[in-house]
């Protein structure tokens, strides 16, 4: 994964959230203090409106969250883990523990399509998908997200 798009700062351990509102507003705080995006609130209300969508939970405790609305400054990828279940209409069901989130500017469509693509590909691999829910050195979970 390019610098740009995913670095060390990308990563968040989140011990407050636990709604998904909680967790979609800790999202946009760490998107835009990270200069993806020009404001944390148009961030979250991007966040929002996509789930209205479908769900971004995938399975196995992970979402995959993204906004491309119009605060969004670049393409970015960001690795969030919640230290509290979150419960998040997840496709199986289950609530929620891991978050990779994605920035994705308005003229992103097909980098957009191919990073989500790549994560969710990724995600298949039940091995990465463990080890990326249970590491917690922040410098091998930026080696694991790097396989992506």
């Amino acid at each position: 994964m390019e610098k740009d798009i995913f670095n060390e700062k990308n990563i968040l351990i989140d011990s407050t959230s636990t709604t998904q509102d909680q967790a979609f507003k800790s999202i946009a705080e760490l998107v835009a203090g990270n200069d993806y995006a020009t404001s944390a609130d148009e961030f979250y209300e991007g966040l929002k409106n996509r789930e209205l969508e479908t769900t971004t939970g995938f399975k196995n405790g992970i979402a995959i969250p993204h906004s491309n609305d119009d605060s969004v400054l670049k393409t970015g990828l960001f690795f969030i883990k919640f230290s509290n279940p979150i419960e998040w209409n997840a496709l199986d069901k289950k609530p929620v523990d891991t978050a990779l989130a994605l920035s994705i500017p308005k003229n992103g469509g097909k980098e957009h399509l191919k990073i989500l693509s790549s994560v969710a590909r990724k995600l298949m691999d039940e091995e990465f998908t463990n080890s990326l829910k249970e590491e917690t050195d922040i410098k091998k979970i930026v080696e694991l997200i790097n396989e992506i």
